[in-house]
């Protein structure tokens, strides 16, 4: 510890506006000057901005210094009080941030009148800080009083996260399926990328509901985040959030009391899938992870301290979860042989038919430019989640295969369409629209792929797609320029023009207001891909038309880290199954000469994704 003079507090200026240096403020606060130099470097003092040429310091830092003075006399080391004040500082710069970001959407910021403006701030700041400077004094007054008298209860609710690396491979897809239907369990996997995840239980749960889900996730992930205690290694995964989240908010079963005519049936009522247990958003901190990548398989186990804050018991059943998954390892994934695809005809569909048609008409006459209408295909039976997953992995190893069960109900299936990944201040995304069927020969996929390319509809409905994503990426930070052609994303049935697309984007790290890969998904979604052009326009299309609940349908699934980082996913190729049968989704975008039979085809071609991998007995 410094050894610093234990003398009087400094006595108050006496000149109102007094101007002190560097050395007149280490003097009037009797503090040494190296002292005055950490305070500076830590943040909790800045020169003031009086036009003159050196640093000048007011009156009122002297109170600063005899504050820190106080508190190494009291025995607290200089060194510990200037790390304790650059992370004061830290906080408190994203504090003012994300108040700042919470005027602004309060604050008419369109109104003509100036005056009412800086009145409004003048009125609301001081109250905003007299609530922050309030909540911390009581906090910091609870929590010290709890600290001097061994409270346990102070720990009450904590929640605390360990890591460890298995000494084998072991498959999430596994994990997922010995998982029972009591827990919720989710499963990501991208077999290109060597890397999968596998999620069981729950320990909390982000649910906001609404237009503004995804940046109310964003800040509740921050916040989260910061309450977690992680024992975790350098080189080992992030905990890990999993869910996604609903395509329109507040949803009423959008166009519902149209009762819609069924897909396989002209005359019989189609009200679509239940969608009960999913919500607007649901992103879960799961009891278990299990991340399969190139360094190893990792398992992360969660908990959550008990009423009785005894941090011990609960750091002893992570340890007892994870020694039984060390020593059980799942059964592995097995497929039964001499499976055969169902033999379904998806291509009768009158009502979208009519639809299409609608819709052109509507863009005819200037209504919009683009909209991406849905259809569903439904089944009396549920699905064998754990066999389809297995087989859609084997033959998309470029998509993105999921599953997110909620009790005996699952979301399931193996989408091409990446909305973003963001890594450090890195994002990446795709502009994926415009397809065609893949032909049975080399040189008649080679046809079919040239046709695509010289397709002025479906360059048209792709130029949609990449130009609202890189408006909206606009906001976020550099935008590096896209490719000027597109080029193809090749799949088992279909081909798409695709055309990537990066960013560097500012992140702070911390802070509610961090631009992590939620808050991201939130500005990119809905893509022209799956809603449309002009965005309100086609979505109330949609809403008024398409005559089901959308729910998690091509919406953002996937996961994010508790640094913000992570992957989610638009949610295609895609089905919702449970005991009572399984609905099928698939879309098609509609531009000014689109015909009918052609995007209903284009759906058929996207059904069969599914439709080849479910067995037909």
């Amino acid at each position: 510890m410094v050894d610093v003079p234990d003398s009087a507090a400094a006595a108050e200026a006496d000149q109102a506006g007094l101007l002190l240096d560097r050395a007149e403020l280490a003097e009037r606060a009797d503090v040494p000057a190296f002292v005055v130099d950490l305070v500076i470097d830590a943040g909790l003092l800045a020169p003031l901005d009086n036009g003159s040429e050196g640093e000048l310091f007011g009156s009122d830092d002297v109170d600063v210094l005899a504050a820190a003075r106080t508190l190494v006399g009291e025995g607290v080391a200089i060194e510990e009080l200037a790390a304790l004040a650059m992370r004061h500082v830290t906080n408190v710069e994203n504090l003012i941030d994300d108040a700042i970001d919470l005027l602004k959407r309060h604050i008419k910021r369109d109104s003509p009148d100036r005056a009412a403006l800086v009145a409004s701030v003048n009125r609301l700041v001081p109250v905003a800080t007299k609530l922050v400077v309030g909540h911390f004094e009581r906090t910091l007054w609870a929590r010290a009083m709890a600290r001097v008298a061994d409270d346990p209860a102070i720990a009450a609710g904590a929640i605390l996260v360990r890591t460890r690396r298995l000494d084998r491979r072991v498959d999430p897809l596994a994990v997922y399926g010995s998982a029972g239907a009591d827990r919720l369990r989710t499963v990501w996997l991208r077999p290109d990328q060597g890397v999968g995840l596998a999620a069981i239980g729950e320990v909390e749960a982000i649910e906001p509901t609404g237009n503004d889900r995804f940046s109310a996730a964003s800040a509740a992930r921050a916040v989260l985040a910061a309450r977690i205690r992680r024992d975790v290694t350098s080189e080992g995964p992030a905990p890990v959030l999993v869910g996604g989240f609903s395509f329109t908010a507040n949803r009423q079963a959008a166009g519902n009391d149209t009762q819609p005519p069924s897909n396989n049936d002209s005359t019989s009522p189609h009200r679509g899938p239940s969608w009960r247990g999913f919500g607007d958003c649901r992103l879960v901190l799961p009891e278990l992870t299990v991340i399969d990548r190139e360094d190893g398989t990792w398992v992360l186990a969660a908990t959550r301290v008990g009423p009785d804050g005894d941090e011990a018991a609960a750091e002893a059943a992570l340890e007892r979860q994870l020694g039984a998954f060390e020593a059980e390892p799942p059964p592995a994934t097995t497929d039964p042989a001499g499976w055969a695809a169902v033999s379904v005809e998806c291509e009768r569909d009158d009502y979208y038919q009519a639809l299409v048609s609608e819709a052109v008409a509507a863009i005819d006459r200037g209504a919009f430019h683009k909209v991406v209408l849905a259809r569903t295909l439904t089944f009396d039976r549920g699905l064998d989640v754990v066999a389809v997953l297995d087989r859609l992995r084997q033959r998309n190893p470029a998509c993105a295969t999921f599953a997110f069960s909620v009790g005996e109900t699952t979301f399931l299936g193996a989408t091409p369409e990446e909305l973003v990944t963001l890594d450090g201040s890195r994002l990446h995304t795709t502009a994926l629209a415009g397809t065609a069927p893949r032909g049975d020969t080399p040189e008649a996929d080679e046809r079919l792929a040239a046709g695509l390319l010289a397709s002025a509809k479906n360059r048209s409905e792709h130029r949609f797609v990449v130009d609202g994503i890189t408006e909206a990426l606009t906001g976020l930070g550099l935008v590096d320029p896209a490719p000027a052609e597109p080029g193809l994303m090749r799949l088992n049935r279909v081909q798409h023009l695709h055309t990537p697309i990066t960013a560097e984007v500012q992140r702070r790290r911390t802070g509610a207001s961090d631009m992590d890969v939620l808050r991201a998904a939130g500005v990119l979604h809905p893509t022209a891909a799956v809603g449309g052009a002009p965005t309100g326009a086609s979505l109330e299309f949609i809403a008024r038309h398409e005559g089901f609940d959308r729910g998690w349908y091509a919406a953002p699934v996937g996961w994010c880290d508790l640094d913000g980082n992570g992957e989610m996913g638009v949610a295609l190729r895609c089905a919702l199954t449970g005991p009572e049968g399984a609905c099928m989704f698939a879309g098609a975008g509609v531009v000014a000469d689109s015909l009918p039979a052609e995007e209903l085809t284009e759906t058929a071609y996207k059904l069969r994704a599914l439709l080849d991998v479910i067995d037909e007995r």
